[in-house]
C-alpha cells in the first residue's frame, strides 16, 4: 500500500492528526480536510484510493459526503467512521466499511483502510487487465498511438 493517497475527513482537528499519523507512518500519503466541502474539493483536486469520512459533520454530513465522492470515482473505497453506529440509517450511502470510534486499536484503523483498498484493486482487477490488454493490442496494431 506504500504510497496510496488517503483523504480522512473529521471536524475534529486531533482525530485528523491522529488518523493521519498513523497512516502516514504506514506508508500512506495522507491528506486531511475538517469539512466535507473541503474533503471533496481535495477528491476534486486529485485522486486517492481510500476515503476515510465521519459521519458526523457540520454542514455537508458525512453520509452526504460519501453519495458525493462515489459521483465522483464510482469506485472509491470508503470507509465511514463513526461514534454512533447503531441504528446506521445509510440511504445512498455505502460505504466499503464502518470503523466506530473511538477505534478498538489503531490496528483497526490500519486494517479498515487497507482492506477497503485491497477489496476495491481486487474489484477493478480484470478492469484494469482488460485496459492494459486493448493497449498492447493497439500498440501493436499501431505503434504511432498513445497509450489508452
Amino acid at each position: 500500500m506504500t504510497g496510496a493517497r488517503v483523504i480522512v475527513i473529521d471536524d475534529e482537528r486531533e482525530v485528523c492528526e491522529l488518523v493521519g499519523k498513523v497512516l502516514l507512518k504506514a506508508g500512506y500519503d495522507v491528506v486531511t480536510a475538517q469539512t466535507g466541502e473541503q474533503g471533496l474539493e481535495l477528491l476534486r483536486k486529485g485522486s486517492a484510493e481510500c476515503l476515510l469520512v465521519d459521519k458526523q459533520l457540520p454542514g455537508l454530513g458525512g453520509l452526504e459526503v460519501i453519495v458525493e465522492a462515489r459521483r465522483l470515482m464510482p469506485l472509491l473505497p470508503v470507509v465511514l467512521m463513526t461514534a454512533h453506529p447503531e441504528p446506521l440509517q445509510l440511504g445512498d450511502a455505502r460505504p466499503t466499511s464502518v470503523l466506530t470510534k473511538p477505534f478498538s486499536s489503531l490496528r483497526s484503523l490500519l486494517d479498515a483502510v487497507s482492506g477497503a483498498i485491497d477489496s476495491a484493486r481486487a474489484e477493478t482487477g480484470p478492469l484494469q487487465q482488460l485496459k492494459d490488454r486493448v493497449a498492447a493490442v493497439v500498440s501493436e496494431i499501431a505503434p504511432g498511438l498513445k497509450k489508452l
